[in-house]
């Protein structure tokens, strides 16, 4: 049998300019269908188009069946449902037929009361079929995958995918797909196969719709929008998701397999990002961390401490399991074996930039800062927990505030605690031998010993304001852990109480905080960086108020260079500073600073005289030697910088520097067997740097090597594909092989 050809329709001009009116407005139409009630309402609602000409209405159905879009499809079934005229009911039920090929299905059912004159065979309305969800809680984000079947014989799949970020993003990503089951199937299958530390376990709707609602608000809480998607299929979702949703089971869908460790880094990350539904599910049912409050309640007091306390820029500095203590009184052994696996002690060292608030003091979490920097708020904490198994998982019972438990210690015990574990240290760096099978966990032991020294300092200053060991041992540890910032607020202390010191600690607060300006530098903080590089400045500057000293002149010219500020204010200061010089030491240095001004300045042959002197003061003076190639190089003094290059790799084989340096120089020379030995001698002392090995493809590309240049790089993009000469080499050798 032939199909019957559709005839076109003419629609005159007026009409068809309601037509297209009707086409912009089908998204506010499929709203304001949603929101019907009875089968009145959904009728009025189309009542403009019921009203049109017959010709101008199938010239709207059939440019509907064009909009892959679930509102469209939704109008086209209310119209097939509801419409007087059996043709545009027949002509509906096409266009919905042309969206269902393409996978477009309607979101929602018209609301009909009785049996319409004229019904076609329909498809099945969505059902849930089943859900899926990455059991990572413990990262702060999941991927959530709903399925409905729908259509006939519940033969199709209406699949949403989210992925749920409850640190900041709420409902981060979002897809909407018209499928089948077996699609389904392998979709699930693929997502397994691509996270393979992570279980993808089953989920109900309910429980889905509780992490979605949970995603939104913090959508809500941290004023971002969901994702663009998610909102343009909001009624499809509201209608989906938000309706009848069965049973909740209460799963967290957290790793049931942390380890204690785990558990209170989560915990801690957690609450100090903002995830505080984590935070929550992290607890076990009868912690004393609840508080008595509900979850919800739980939450919402957290994120309204946040909100004045604004925590930021979180810092964790240990964790560690503590061996099992034994207990006071005797136990039977039956009970005493089993102790250690149903209960465990963790402590944590960790830092956070937060702003003091009453509403602190309502936390039961909450510790006491030990020290706190003013500059940036940053306050650290010293805490344990102890952990019970709560339905085969390790949560949190009870938490210890270790700090202030410190701070109740007498003078004589934390001095006891601080040399037993300075012993301790000083006893595993004297047994320090490399290769070690026990390497890492030694110095593991050694920066958490270091770091709870620095909490027992903390204690003790309380106890002994006016004490500058205790105030300056804190300083020094903190310098060996590159704790800067914890250095700084040390230092700080130093400077209001100590005033016979003042200028010395100036000195060293500007040289600690020109280091933390680099460490924010370094981490794209740029704006950071530059304040604390002011404050460093600002520092010496004041430091030179209060005494005139060498140092102070020679770390302001210092400062002033390598910000790219005034040379001659800088040339200045170490004019100053070498007429307080008293031995060659210093004087070396000074040479070796007024060498960078010249050669800053292109005044080569003055900046050569520089350098030189500092040679002549102290030969083994760092990098001089590759300084004094770098100008005779520039100054075509090509065996002067041979020579001089070649002594700056015997001095200090590590530096990659000079051995670049006299590869350009043998390759410019066309001796590239040379430059290889010289690059080969350098991946002898470092044999993981990319930067010598791409320059090593180089040579043997220079030297029609093709396939040992390759090797070569790739074994360089193998440690560091990032790097630019790395990269560079790779354009080229691909630019080679095109030819």
């Amino acid at each position: 049998m032939t199909r019957k050809k559709e005839t076109d329709t003419v629609v005159s001009e007026e009409d068809n300019a309601q037509v297209q009116h009707l086409l912009e407005q089908f998204h506010q139409l499929a709203g304001n269908l949603h929101s019907s009630s009875n089968q009145e309402e959904a009728g009025a609602v189309l009542s403009d188009i019921n009203t049109m000409p017959e010709a101008s209405q199938l010239a709207l159905l059939k440019a509907l069946s064009k909009e892959h879009d679930t509102d469209a499809a939704d109008v086209l079934i209310a119209i097939n449902e509801l419409s007087p005229n059996k043709s545009i009911r027949k002509e509906a039920r096409r266009s919905l037929i042309r969206l269902e090929g393409a996978k477009v299905y309607p979101g929602w059912n018209p609301p009909v009361s009785h049996t319409p004159a004229f019904q076609f065979p329909a498809s099945n309305p969505p059902r849930f079929w089943k859900g899926f969800v990455t059991q990572s809680r413990e990262e702060g984000e999941i991927q959530l995958i709903l399925c409905w079947e729908q259509g006939f014989e519940y033969s199709e799949v209406r699949m949403l995918i989210l992925i749920l970020d409850f640190w900041e993003g709420g409902v981060k990503e979002f897809i909407l797909d018209n499928t089948n089951k077996r699609n389904v199937d392998a979709q699930v299958q693929h997502l397994r196969t691509q996270l393979p530390g992570v279980t993808l376990v089953d989920c109900t709707l309910a429980e889905a719709r509780r992490l979605l609602e949970e995603a939104l608000s913090v959508n809500k809480w941290r004023g971002t929008t969901p994702h663009k998607e998610y909102r343009h299929h909001l009624p499809t979702v509201n209608q989906l998701v938000f309706g009848d949703a069965g049973e909740d089971r209460g799963l967290t869908f957290i790793n049931p397999n942390l380890e204690p460790d785990e558990v209170m880094a989560t915990f801690v990350t957690a609450w100090a990002l903002g995830d505080y539904g984590l935070s929550h599910d992290l607890l076990s049912s009868n912690s004393s961390l609840h508080d008595g409050l509900e979850r919800d309640e739980w939450i919402e007091q957290r994120r309204a401490w946040a909100n004045e306390a604004h925590p930021t820029l979180f810092e964790l500095t240990f964790v560690r399991e503590r061996e099992a203590s034994q207990p006071a009184l005797w136990v039977p052994a039956t009970f005493s074996s089993r102790n250690p696996s149903s209960r465990k002690e963790v402590e944590i060292g960790w830092s956070l930039e937060l702003t003091d608030t009453q509403l602190s003091g309502t936390l039961k979490e909450m510790p006491m800062g030990t020290t706190v920097y003013k500059e940036t708020g940053r306050h650290w904490f010293w805490t344990s927990y102890t952990l019970v198994q709560d339905e085969g998982a390790w949560r949190i019972q009870h938490m210890t505030d270790e700090g202030a438990k410190a701070q109740s210690l007498a003078i004589e015990e934390l001095q006891k605690r601080i040399k037993e574990h300075d012993d301790r240290v000083n006893q595993i760096l004297q047994e320090q031998k490399p290769n070690q099978p026990d390497e890492q966990q030694k110095a593991e032991e050694v920066i958490w010993r270091i770091v709870q020294t620095l909490y027992y300092d903390d204690a003790l200053m309380v106890h002994l304001p006016f004490d500058r060991n205790v105030n300056g041992d804190a300083y020094h540890r903190a310098i060996g852990l590159g704790a800067h910032e914890r250095a700084i607020a040390y230092l700080e202390r130093i400077a209001r109480t100590f005033a016979e010191y003042r200028g010395e600690v100036l000195r060293q607060l500007g040289i600690t905080r020109e280091s933390l300006s680099e460490y924010y530098g370094e981490r794209g903080m740029n704006e950071r960086a530059q304040h604390f590089a002011e404050l460093a400045e600002a520092s010496i500057r004041e430091s030179l108020e209060v005494e005139n000293n060498i140092s102070g002149h020679a770390i302001m010219a210092e400062l002033i260079f390598r910000r790219g500020g005034n040379l001659d204010e800088a040339e200045a200061h170490l004019k100053q500073a070498r007429e307080m010089v008293t031995d060659k030491d210093q004087e070396a240095n000074i040479e070796s600073d007024f060498g960078n001004i010249s050669f800053e300045r292109q005044q080569l042959d003055e900046a050569l005289q520089h350098y030189q002197r500092a040679a002549e003061l102290d030969p083994n003076f760092n990098n001089i030697w590759y300084k004094i190639g770098l100008v005779q190089r520039r100054l075509n003094q090509l065996d002067n910088a041979l020579a001089s290059f070649e002594r700056a790799i015997e001095m200090q084989p590590q530096e990659l520097a000079p051995y670049a340096e006299l590869t350009v120089i043998y390759t410019k020379q066309g001796q590239l067997p040379r430059a290889r030995e010289i690059l080969e001698q350098g991946l002898r002392g470092n044999p993981k740097s990319a930067h010598l090995l791409a320059l090593l493809s180089s040579v043997y590309l220079q030297g029609g090597d093709l396939r040992r240049a390759t090797e070569v790089l790739e074994e360089a993009e193998r440690i560091n594909p990032k790097l630019d000469i790395v990269q560079a080499m790779r354009d080229e050798l691909n630019r080679r092989k095109k030819k």
